[in-house]
């Protein structure tokens, strides 16, 4: 009688026990169960019922308040850029600024004018002379070394151009050569530059707009000095 008495005593444990697991498990799931229910409920209702852009909320739902981030930005972006604020105020961006164009042209000095010719009127025959000056040379414009010995001279024309040549043999350095033709040449507007020459010469070029002198000295075996000219004298300014 013990025994059986043992024996339903445990199943009835036994019992007592599942069940108190049942309702522990079932009531531990509920408040998941709720939660997961409120969810799911939620979404389609908040998706549903969400307002379109610019329409209002019940109750003033999902409205921006004044001073929000969103509310700046929509106020910044109506009236199609405006240049107002959102809270009706001056824009304080700075308008992009604009260059004027460039009108004015740049200017500088002007070019010198050509100086007038030296040579005037018709030009001389061509012409040679030995040890003397050659009819049409313009002697009052080239002028040679005086007390030089010449050995020849002529004159020539190509076009508005008058070319002439001289040769002689004057005692005197070759610096005081080169400073009398100078003196001459200067005098009527030339300026001069150093030419190149031969070794053991020095020369000499006189420039006056498109006239041009050339001349060179060398030293003979005597000490004597050796000029040669060759220049072009312009009728017209070119």
């Amino acid at each position: 009688m013990m025994a059986r008495r043992l024996v339903i005593a445990g199943i009835c444990l036994a019992v007592l026990i599942v069940a108190a697991a049942i309702v522990l498990d079932q009531m531990a799931g509920r408040p998941g169960n709720t939660s997961a229910q409120s969810s799911s409920s939620s979404g389609p209702s908040s998706s549903s019922s969400a307002p379109a852009s610019g329409s209002a909320t019940p109750n003033g739902a999902g409205a921006p308040t004044p001073g929000s981030p969103s509310s700046g930005l929509e106020g910044g972006s109506g009236d199609g850029g405006s240049g107002e604020s959102g809270n009706g105020g001056p824009s304080t961006a700075k308008p992009l600024e604009v260059l004027p164009p460039v009108t004015a042209t740049p200017t500088g000095l002007p070019e010198p004018a050509p100086p007038a010719p030296l040579i005037t009127g018709d030009l001389p025959q061509a012409g040679t002379a030995s040890g003397e000056m050659v009819d049409g040379w313009p002697a009052d414009i080239v002028s040679l070394p005086p007390g030089a010995t010449i050995g020849s001279t002529s004159v020539s024309t190509s076009g508005n151009v008058l070319q002439v040549s001289a040769d002689g043999i004057i005692a005197k350095p070759q610096s005081e050569v080169l400073g009398s033709f100078r003196q001459s040449l200067v005098s009527h507007g030339f300026w001069s530059e150093t030419a190149p020459a031969a070794e053991g010469a020095v020369a000499e070029r006189f420039v006056r707009g498109t006239d041009t002198v050339t001349v060179s000295v060398s030293t003979t075996g005597t000490g004597a000095s050796r000029f040669q000219l060759l220049g072009s004298l312009h009728t017209t300014a070119d």
